[in-house]
């Protein structure tokens, strides 16, 4: 009997578009490949490119825990364990449950994970999620690391190319050149704006000239406060850190003199506002969009309540009432306020435990980083003695020293990895638990104070029933 499996694929969303689509086809190709010489017949393919590692911020992922559980396959298959979850221990642990008691198999290209039957298994797959997470968020602070510093060099590395220009390859990193049909209307909106002209006016003649956004769609108030107030345009970097702005490789499309007027300009219309206004929305800069990043207000429905709605003009992400989106952010919280409160309860056991997995785990990539090298030797003599032909060879030693690369990325981590997860928790337990038990009682200027000292941002994805909602913590 031939093994039914589903195919899963994931990448992230921070990656430029192209190196994703390259990445994934490839991967596909490569779990295929790996399908038909161990005869797996391939009934179904999840893929997907997501910007969190939550479960909840991944629709294939719960849409293939679904099937899975149901007992449609009897595996599923993926290039590497940490592809189905980097997420926290309550994620990793449904997982763990439903291909255990599904009795469905992982296969890698590493190893075949039986959860069902083999306690060592389920063990590794532990250990393997765990080290995940770590090397996770090792990676993203070397990243953010090397974002920074391309930035202060002068090289755009936003996601998102500022409107008026596009962006090209420049050794290490990304220029911005001026796009010339987009970087006119870029003049144009500062030009009026400084001579007089309102933002609904700008709009309504943009509207009127039947001159589109990017995307197709008509020009609203925040995408062109975001164009007037964007230091881009004067050949500034400021993408990281609102804050932190730097001087660019790219020429500015406006003026310092223009720019500065606008400036002033915004700044005095927003000081009568704010005179008059207090803060009502307690997600304020803290809810974004799940579809397009940007933040999400709080707006009234016209029947007594208050809901949030995403502010970019035409976006397809629904609005949501506004108290359901805090009790299900609640509700998030007190599962990260139990996840922490077990990592206390369980600490001094688990550490003992994780730094004796650890090192094992070292032993293995290790011997498994020998085997290669013992390969890439035979290879070597096989090429000597005439039995690969230079094409079977270079086609060889490629695979190997792909395989050595991932290996040594591997023990490089395993080897730097400090376990010490008490720290985060004692530091998270007593602003998390402050957010839950005061929350009720709080104005919402409190709330959101409160709310920023532990969160970094909240993304908010409507879908046609529910909604997802991945909360990423500052600490």
């Amino acid at each position: 009997m031939v093994d039914k499996v589903a195919i899963y694929l994931r990448k992230s969303r921070d990656e430029d578009n192209e190196a994703k689509e390259e990445t994934l086809a490839r991967h596909e190709k490569m779990l295929n490949d790996y399908c038909k010489r161990n005869k797996l017949n391939v009934v179904a393919i999840y893929k997907e490119v997501v910007s969190g590692e939550s479960i909840a911020n991944r629709p294939e992922m719960q849409r293939l825990l679904e099937d899975v559980n149901l007992g449609l396959y009897t595996g599923v298959v993926c290039i590497e364990i940490e592809r189905l979850s980097r997420g926290n221990q309550i994620d990793q642990c449904e997982i763990l449950e439903v291909f255990k008691k599904s009795n469905t198999k992982i296969y890698t290209l590493q190893k075949i994970y039986d959860l069902s039957k083999e306690e060592i298994d389920e063990e590794f797959f532990e250990f393997s999620l765990f080290m995940s997470r770590r090397e996770y968020k090792i990676i993203r602070r070397r990243m953010e690391r090397g974002r920074a510093q391309a930035m202060k060099e002068g090289y755009y590395t936003g996601s998102i190319t500022p409107y008026g220009y596009t962006k090209v390859k420049d050794g290490r990193g990304f220029v911005l050149v001026a796009d010339p049909k987009e970087a006119e209307i870029v003049r144009l909106i500062f030009e009026k704006y400084a001579g007089g002209d309102g933002i609904l006016t700008i709009c309504r003649y943009l509207n009127d000239k039947g001159i589109l956004t990017r995307k197709g769609c008509k020009w609203g108030n925040a995408t062109i406060r975001q164009i007037l107030t964007n230091p881009t345009h004067i050949g500034k970097i400021n993408v990281i850190k609102r804050d932190d702005v730097y001087e660019g490789k790219h020429e500015g499309i406006i003026d310092v003199e223009t720019f500065n007027t606008v400036q002033a300009i915004l700044n005095s219309h927003e000081a009568k506002v704010k005179g008059k206004q207090e803060l009502k929305n307690p997600l304020a800069t803290i809810l974004k969009c799940g579809i397009c990043g940007r933040v999400m207000r709080r707006c009234p429905n016209g029947r007594g309540s208050y809901v949030y709605r995403c502010i970019t003009h035409g976006c397809k992400n629904r609005r949501i009432v506004c108290p359901t989106i805090e009790d299900a952010l609640l509700d998030r919280l007190k599962t990260e306020l139990k996840d922490f409160n077990y990592l206390l309860d369980n600490y001094e056991e688990e550490l003992k435990s994780k730094r004796q997995e650890r090192d094992e785990e070292i032993g293995r990539v290790s011997k498994e980083i020998e085997k290669q090298h013992n390969a890439l030797n035979v290879a070597c003599e096989m090429l000597e003695n005439g039995v690969y032909t230079m094409d079977l060879f270079k086609s060889r030693t490629n695979i190997i020293e792909g395989k050595l690369k991932e290996l040594n990325a591997q023990l490089e981590t395993l080897q730097s990895l400090e376990i010490k997860e008490d720290e985060r928790a004692n530091k998270a337990l007593p602003i998390l638990s402050k957010v839950i038990d005061k929350y009720d009682t709080l104005d919402a200027k409190e709330k959101n104070n409160l709310l920023k000292k532990i969160i970094k941002s909240i993304d908010y994805t409507r879908l046609e029933d529910d909604f997802i909602l991945n909360v990423e913590l500052l600490i």
